[in-house]
């Protein structure tokens, strides 16, 4: 086999919604003896209970957050609208062609989720900082350094106005969490996102803090921890890649826990338009 039995059955749950049907363990398992090379279509049965039992698993684990539901022998849509879940969309970034993903879901949309998420874990405030930052809100990067400023007043004055070639500097998400008496040390904590199931080991860290810490005149003088969030299930090998005493990890589990559902309309528009391209992705 080409994929995993997880990557397997993020493209059921996937196809599953986009048929907008129920898939039965002998249909999955006509499925894969359709896909798979002729010394493994033997195995064809085994792999769709493999597939179903890490669907009961991904029941279990995520509870309401996710818009699926099991019995063991089939798997079928259990929300009214599934297309707002962040499950869903997570999926979508995990198995439609990189040419259908655009670089609002990969950025904006995306980042929108991990930041809600990472706001109900931590608690405190949190503000999306990374590329493309620009709104009605925030018209400028000298706008949304004032902003960071507003959350951490020990920063004290901006010594740069400007990002690096219109970007960002390097992180995509602040989450500042403080005390009644707001003053120092808060709880700090910065993210990177990758949304690529190609490319994210590269992630995370390609810009150390102190490059955006950089563009205030004072330090933070807080407790401080970095975090990465991607949209699929990261395995141990995954987790360990990024785990650090000072650095946690989000993927699609502990985004989905702490968000459970998108705020913006866009993203349930994007993923009604990739019906037709979910169905086509293949199984292995």
């Amino acid at each position: 086999m080409t994929k995993t039995i997880e990557e397997m059955a993020d493209i059921v749950e996937l196809q599953t919604w986009a048929s907008q049907a129920v898939t039965t363990s002998s249909a999955l398992k006509d499925q894969l003896e359709a896909a798979l090379d002729e010394e493994e279509k033997a195995g064809a049965e085994d792999f769709a209970q493999n597939i179903l039992d890490e669907f009961q698993y991904r029941q279990k684990t995520l509870g309401d957050a996710y818009p699926f539901k099991t019995d063991g022998y089939k798997l079928e849509l259990s929300h009214a609208e599934p297309a707002s879940t962040t499950y869903l969309f997570c999926l979508g970034l995990s198995v439609l062609p990189s040419a259908e993903i655009g670089n609002d879901q990969r950025s904006i949309q995306f980042e929108t989720v991990v930041m809600n998420a990472a706001r109900s874990f931590f608690g405190g405030k949190a503000l999306r900082i990374g590329a493309p930052w620009q709104s009605a809100e925030i018209p400028s990067y000298e706008t949304l350094l004032d902003k960071v400023i507003d959350l951490i007043p020990e920063l004290g004055g901006k010594l740069k106005n400007e990002a690096p070639g219109g970007g960002d500097a390097g992180w995509d998400v602040l989450v500042v969490k403080g005390f009644c008496d707001s003053v120092f040390p808060h709880f700090v904590a910065l993210g990177n996102c990758a949304t690529g199931r190609t490319n994210w080991e590269a992630k995370g860290m390609e810009t150390q803090p102190g490059l955006f810490w950089s563009y205030f005149q004072a330090q933070h003088r807080s407790t401080f921890i970095t975090f990465f969030a991607v949209p699929f299930k990261m395995d141990e090998d995954a987790r360990l890649r990024k785990c650090t005493d000072s650095n946690l990890t989000f993927d699609r589990f502990r985004i989905c826990e702490h968000a459970p559902t998108t705020t913006t309309a866009d993203t349930a528009e994007w993923l009604e338009g990739q019906r037709a391209n979910a169905l086509q992705v293949p199984i292995n």
